[in-house]
């Protein structure tokens, strides 16, 4: 059996390398023979067609190479193909997919494209001549209209403005961060920084600004928008008339605009490519310190300086390949730049006889330069590209603008987990949250178990928790948290599940009603669909007789030996009095039995099947998903990964026996969603910070959209870690308490459960639970008897 398992194993890995294989000489083929340029207009697009009919005519012609050329000749080099891409995150996405090369991007653009493209910066634009590093820069200005100069710094809210794109450094990054870290706007939603823009100014034209990219969630303020000009579906895109930095110029004279966020040689170059009357006077600069000069005053008065733009391909192109794209480009610079050989056939730094500016490159671009010979080679990846060093520590660098652009109120989000397992996925899911700047920063912290992290979150060292619905009745009832988020299973907003019992299908005598004696697995104690509602119907059926109060007695006389995981633990079982058979069917072995929480195997719902799976019990209580979620491989793990779902039924309330499918019908009862919970005492602002982090987060980490870090998704031998595993996604729970999340039927449910365990105690109402208050009270109260004893 061993030699065959290793032959298909080796027959697998043999099939993957071959496919593997095939893919990448398949794909090298064509990508060692052309070059795809991706454009994203009609107008880069003619540009681009006519850079290479250039091509072809300098060939055909045979015209020499320039002298400061080392590279191959063009008939070596990959051919120029042009695609198109609808914008320039299409066009990122492209060339991550294969199906484009090359792309020339603005810098804080290919900033996103590195961070979550795997691009890589190829060769950079050179705006001055000479030699060394000297013109790789250029500085962020805000332009005025000199007949409308009427206002500074302080009275810029509310003013009119153009902005050549959302997440553009000169147009957006640089000067949206200032004003934000010096608080003149404030932070309408964190993780949304266009929103915050759109409240502090007025009408805007700040192009993709209701993107998807940027509009999540599609609430970006319409205003963002009602500059623009754009007809049908170019309107605020990038290919708006009023985007780019001569489009912002546009918009700031056409439009009757206040000020336009832009490069410092945006005027100069408007003026010179275009049929105005206009002059340089026409134009002020408005200055971070409120003055207002004239435009050719922009070195001490800017926004910040920024590293060129790049031209950029796929980190999986070989090393080989990426050497012919620079060969490539650096023979179009020197035979079609500003003193090119032969720019008679082309000019590759104009863009005017094709209608826009800019187009393919920067218009005021000289040459293009290897990014591997800039500073020595220190800075040939997008982030050392985007990071100009010098700026660093002053955080005027694009990094650091980054960051004051995704400024947020509250700084950091505690989340309170109960295992080194949920440690380390939330350790995963803090570097996931990072890399995409996410804020408040999230962190991590573990507490003792269920209850040692409600007493953090009730006393400010913890945020936030997520919980079983007993739990959070246990959580709002004694120490005041509220939910913020449920855990929705269906994916339409269908915010519970069942309670159900399974049992294995071959034994068709077991029953609802003659579980006596028999073994059970359980989620955990207290749980809703593993304690809390099978006991509850035990209860109510008559077939156990809880005596003196003690429900967890009752429940051992009832059963021969189960497992609750927790039951042992001190919160549950204060008095050292719970019956050790209720730990009996545990697996796990040492201090770590039984536990409420991962550390025992059989915890949680895939934990109780898993523990009749591996016959440590007869019946388990979990909740309706759970068989399928464990079998017809859909779990990987050694125990389920050969299970069939059908091998397992359903006991109903009424004696019979169902499908696991007919959990509609076939349940225990209707138990409210898993909640993420937060002290009460929080205001409604920071409640709504924590939910906006985790509603952009599962947009980037739900199960289905990132392969790096999934939040509904964990180990495989330890299964519901944080979130449950079933979750599809976080609907938000708005201005509700516990008892209103829960609903009066399970309410009532957890008062009965309340009432029939007073010899063990709630563990929240444990006397050592001892809130800030009543230590004040009690120290108070000894200064008192103290003083009285002493005048007695």
């Amino acid at each position: 059996m061993a030699d065959k398992l290793l032959w298909l194993e080796m027959l697998t890995v043999q099939a993957f390398l071959t496919i593997s294989l095939h893919f990448i000489l398949s794909h090298s083929v064509v990508l060692d023979t052309e070059v795809r340029w991706c454009v994203i207009n009609d107008n880069e697009m003619e540009k681009c067609t006519d850079l290479k009919l250039a091509i072809a005519e300098r060939i055909r012609q045979n015209r020499t190479y320039s002298p400061d050329y080392i590279g191959k000749p063009y008939k070596d080099l990959p051919t120029l193909f042009c695609v198109r891409g609808m914008s320039q995150f299409d066009c990122m996405q492209m060339v991550m997919n294969g199906e484009a090369d090359l792309i020339q991007l603005e810098t804080s653009l290919s900033y996103t494209a590195g961070q979550y493209y795997t691009m890589i910066p190829l060769m950079v634009e050179k705006y001055k001549p000479g030699q060394g590093d000297e013109g790789l820069d250029f500085y962020a200005v805000a332009v005025l209209n000199a007949s409308k100069a009427d206002f500074d710094i302080n009275t810029l809210q509310g003013k009119k403005v153009c902005s050549p794109g959302v997440g553009q450094a000169a147009g957006w990054v640089y000067p949206v961060s200032f004003l934000l870290e010096n608080d003149y706007m404030q932070v309408a939603q964190c993780n949304v920084p266009v929103k915050s823009a759109a409240f502090y100014f007025g009408d805007m034209c700040a192009p993709d600004g209701l993107a998807r990219y940027y509009n999540t969630f599609g609430t970006n303020p319409v205003t963002v928008c009602k500059a623009c000009v754009g007809k049908d579906e170019d309107f605020c895109t990038i290919n708006d008339p009023y985007s780019g930095y001569a489009g912002a110029i546009d918009c700031l004279i056409n439009s009757n605009s206040d000020v336009a966020f832009v490069r410092h040689t945006t005027i100069e170059n408007y003026l010179k490519n275009t049929n105005n009357t206009l002059t340089l006077d026409n134009f002020k600069l408005l200055c971070q310190d409120g003055r207002k000069v004239d435009v050719a005053s922009w070195e001490t008065c800017n926004w910040g300086r920024i590293a060129s733009h790049v031209i950029m391909t796929s980190t999986i192109r070989l090393p080989k390949l990426r050497d012919d794209y620079k060969d490539l480009l650096t023979l179009l610079s020197l035979d079609f730049g500003v003193d090119g050989l032969n720019k008679d056939l082309f000019e590759l730094f104009t863009s005017v006889k094709y209608g826009k500016q800019n187009l393919m490159f920067s218009d005021e671009t000289v040459m293009l330069k290897d990014v591997a010979d800039v500073a020595g080679g220190s800075r040939n990846s997008y982030y050392t590209w985007a990071v100009i060093p010098e700026l660093q520590p002053f955080k005027m660098d694009l990094k650091s603008r980054l960051n004051v652009l995704n400024k947020c109120p509250v700084p950091l989000a505690t989340w309170c987990v109960i295992s080194d397992y949920e440690m380390m996925k939330c350790e995963k899911m803090i570097m996931a949250f990072a890399a995409r700047n996410l804020k408040p920063d999230l962190n991590c912290i573990k507490g003792d178990g269920v209850i040692d992290c409600l007493k953090k979150i009730r006393l400010g060292d913890a945020d936030l928790i997520t919980l079983d619905a007993a739990d959070v009745y246990m959580a709002g009832k004694h120490f005041g948290l509220v939910p913020i988020a449920a855990e929705d299973y269906s994916g339409k907003n269908e915010t519970g599940y069942y309670a159900v019992a399974v049992a294995r299908k071959r034994f068709v005598y077991m029953l609802l009603h003659n579980l006596k004696q028999r073994r059970s697995c359980h989620t955990a104690v207290m749980s809703a669909a593993g304690w809390v509602i099978p006991v509850d119907m035990l209860i109510e059926t008559g077939q156990i007789n809880v005596l003196d109060s003690n429900a967890y007695l009752a429940v051992s006389q009832y059963f021969s030996k189960s497992c609750v995981p927790g039951i042992l633990d001190r919160y549950f079982n204060p008095h050292n009095m719970n019956p050790v058979n209720l730990c009996e069917a545990c697996s796990t072995a040492g201090p770590r039995r039984c536990l409420r929480n991962d550390d025992e195997l059989y915890y949680g719902s895939s934990g109780a099947f898993r523990c009749l799976v591996e016959v440590g019990g007869d019946v388990a209580f979990v909740r309706h998903m759970t068989v399928h979620e464990n079998t017809d491989g859909l779990n990987l793990a050694d125990w389920a990964r050969n299970r069939r779902s059908d091998d397992y039924e359903l006991l109903c309330k009424d004696g019979k026996r169902s499908s696991i499918d007919k959990w509609n019908e076939c349940n225990l009862g209707y138990v409210p969603s898993n909640a993420v919970m937060t002290a009460g005492f929080k205001s409604d602002d920071k409640k709504q910070i924590y939910w906006t982090l985790l509603s952009y987060a599962q947009q980037f980490f739900d199960a289905d959209g990132n392969q790096d870090f999934k939040m509904f998704d964990s180990a495989i031998n330890h299964r519901d870690l944080i979130f449950q595993d079933a979750t599809v996604r976080l609907v938000p729970v708005t201005d509700q308490t516990y008892e209103e999340y829960l609903g009066p039927e399970f309410v009532r449910m957890m008062e009965r459960m309340k009432l029939i365990d007073k010899v063990t105690g709630q563990p929240s109402s444990d006397a050592s639970i001892v809130t800030p208050t009543t230590h004040i009270v009690l120290s108070i109260s000894l200064l008192l008897l103290l003083r009285l004893t002493r005048v007695l």
